[in-house]
């Protein structure tokens, strides 16, 4: 009975591990505090974005051909709606998209003001001053781990999103989350990277990981008390089996 007493103590002692200091976002020793992020955000266009792009100027003719145009026909009929929208233009596998008149351009890697200028700098050929603006319409991420909500996340109303924000519309991070490691996978060139956040500590705003880009998996490690617990449960259940039946045993003993 002693050798159990204590084993339900070290159990007991796992599930207590989880402190203030472990799940507390941004902390610091005095409030308000200040930190200034590096530089303004703007997204990088990558492979399979989907960019909505249009062209401006005074006369509107003059770049109609730049702004293709799609119609939107009615299921079950074979008359056309009047509702017109701009055609979209996919980043292929090689990173182009093939635009009205100029043709093939190379768009992966670029940001969205330097695609912006060079379609400018292009179109500047055809007509006179020119205005272009460019949205990306499919822009994503991935949240994986102890969070509540994992999955695939979509900005249909936007390009900007921080890390805390991710984590909110994924219902916050579970009790058993690691708050000092939360893994940032990002793609550049072909090259997967891996980075450590902590959100604990609130440097992390003045980081390159305070936004996240497009199609970045962020991936939400379990704390020490989760593994822990969950490793040992396998052996505290055949713990409570064997001590349960030896109790039961001095039971009927004395009987």
């Amino acid at each position: 009975m002693r050798y159990i007493f204590i084993f339900s103590l070290f159990i007991l002692s796992l599930q207590s591990c989880i402190t203030p200091k472990s799940t507390i976002y941004l902390q610091s020793k005095s409030y308000p505090f200040s930190i200034t992020s590096t530089e303004p955000f703007e997204p990088i266009i990558k492979k399979d974005n989907i960019l909505s792009i249009t062209v401006s100027a005074e006369n509107l003719e003059s770049v109609s051909i730049f702004n293709l145009v799609g119609s939107y026909r009615n299921l079950g009929s074979n008359k056309e709606l009047n509702t017109l929208s701009n055609i979209t233009y996919l980043v292929d596998n090689y990173g182009y998209i093939d635009f009205p008149v100029i043709g093939k351009i190379k768009a992966d890697g670029l940001k969205k003001s330097e695609l912006e200028t060079l379609l400018l700098s292009k179109i500047s050929d055809y007509v006179e001053d020119p205005k272009v603006y460019i949205r990306i319409v499919n822009y994503r991420y991935y949240v994986l781990g102890e969070v509540n909500l994992s999955g695939e996340q979509k900005l249909a109303d936007g390009e900007r999103v921080t890390l805390l924000e991710a984590i909110s519309r994924a219902g916050d991070l579970t009790i058993n989350g690691n708050r000092k490691k939360i893994k940032i996978v990002r793609q550049k060139d072909n090259v997967f990277t891996t980075s450590i956040v902590d959100i604990t500590n609130p440097n992390f705003i003045s980081s390159e990981f305070l936004y996240l880009q497009q199609n970045d998996i962020i991936y939400v490690e379990p704390n020490r008390t989760k593994i822990a617990v969950t490793g040992i449960s396998p052996i505290a259940t055949t713990f409570s089996i064997i001590t349960g039946a030896i109790s039961l045993f001095i039971l009927i003993d004395r009987l």
